[in-house]
């Protein structure tokens, strides 16, 4: 006679809400998201526990973990962020990883191997039924994760008003075998430009070299080369950059750090004269690599240093057997012309029935639109025959139409 098999064992959740029980999870996290089908460097140990280091400060943790009979079996790690809006405090429901100035792509739950679906929904109901947010504010999610789905589920469940929608479009390259493969397949413009441009640069500048930067004891020299490069690039163009605070420095400092102790890390770099003149920071996560940052010196602009080393990099991403490039977010014309296809992340927002969620939507929804009509009536009334814009009168209506 067969034994009766086994039952499975059933999923419970709990929250951790302190530092050092997010830092006790480090070994169980990345032993669940190695085995993980569908996860993203964004959601490893390291990248959200330096992420809560830096802006966590303040804020109110709520790391939910799912185990079944003891074991590791699901991960979400979210906080609730507090913020004034008309002078009202509104709690807001956030990933580990969002807020600040920073805007990671692919958050999410992490979600054992075999029972993803269970746990989405274990994890779903849990962060619908978690206290003390007013407006669950998730973005930046894989459409493909069942949590997606799931958290949208749960939240009709809980008869909450829900906003959902598309986050970003992202741009990707599909890496074929070879350079010559992928040289082959993009357009002959294209193709002689990428050729031209690096042999026009190593004309110029017989000892300039291609190589990734991957020592720790000068790894900080490297990040501050990266900073100067980013800051001079966009600063020279009129535009703010992204390495704007000392907590997003000093965030992606310990990242890099940690990630290229795990292999993780591609700080692509262009040298001209023993100097970096161009810099390209990446994840290698899995069998692709992932765009974060970059700066050039525009000094050198000359020789586009900053589309040679972007050459050099998917030859480099090739030998490695990388099958796809990601650019992550951010439209810029060099993305679409590489480009081989497009995915996108999307959002879910749910709102309680608490003053909170109705100060925000009034903030958001409501006050956007009532201002956007105002200005249109305003401009009405100045358009009629008759209107002096040159009397006291009408200049004053002018000044104070272009205040508000």
């Amino acid at each position: 006679m067969r034994a009766a098999a086994s039952p499975t064992p059933a999923i419970e959740v709990t929250t951790v809400d302190g530092a050092a029980g997010f830092a006790a999870l480090a070994e169980e996290w990345e032993a669940l998201q190695r085995d993980a089908v569908l996860t993203s460097v964004f959601e490893s140990f390291d990248w959200q526990y330096q992420w809560w280091t830096h802006y966590g400060r303040g804020q109110a943790l709520r790391l939910l973990v799912a185990r079944a009979g003891g074991a590791l079996v699901g991960l979400l790690p979210v906080y609730i962020q507090t913020q004034a809006m008309l002078k009202l405090p509104v709690r807001l429901l956030r990933f580990v990883g969002s807020g600040g100035d920073t805007f990671p792509d692919d958050l999410g739950p992490i979600l054992a191997k075999g029972r993803e679906a269970e746990v989405a929904r274990a994890l779903a109901e849990a962060v619908v039924a978690l206290g003390g947010w007013d407006v669950l504010f998730l973005q930046d999610m894989n459409p493909r994760c069942p949590f997606t789905a799931e958290l949208e589920a749960a939240v009709r469940r809980g008869r909450l008003v829900m906003q959902t929608g598309r986050n970003e479009r992202i741009a990707y390259v599909d890496l074929p075998a070879t350079w010559d493969a992928w040289l082959a397949s993009l357009h002959r413009d294209r193709r002689y430009r990428i050729k031209n441009i690096r042999k026009k640069l190593l004309a110029a500048h017989k000892d300039a070299r291609f190589f990734v930067w991957d020592d720790p004891a000068t790894l900080d020299a490297g990040v501050d080369r990266l900073v100067f490069l980013h800051r001079k690039r966009w600063s020279q163009a009129g535009l703010s950059h992204a390495f704007a605070s000392p907590e997003y420095v000093g965030f992606h400092r310990a990242v890099m750090k940690a990630c290229l102790t795990k292999n993780r890390l591609r700080l692509y770099c262009l040298e001209v004269g023993g100097q970096v003149i161009a810099m390209f920071y990446f994840y290698k996560f899995r069998d692709a690599v992932y765009l974060m940052q970059s700066g050039f010196d525009p000094d050198f602009g000359n020789v586009k240093p900053g589309q040679v080393l972007l050459g050099y990099i998917v030859e480099h991403a090739i030998s490695e057997k990388h099958k796809v490039m990601d650019f992550l977010r951010g439209d810029h014309r060099y993305k679409d012309e590489l480009a081989t296809g497009e995915r996108e992340t999307v959002f879910v927002t749910a709102f309680r029935w608490r003053p909170g969620a109705l100060v925000y939507r009034a903030r958001r929804e409501v006050l956007p639109v009532v201002k956007q009509r105002l200005v249109k009536a305003l401009a009405r009334v100045r358009r009629k025959p008759g209107a002096d814009a040159g009397s006291g009168a009408g200049a004053t209506d002018e000044k104070e139409g272009s205040s508000d």
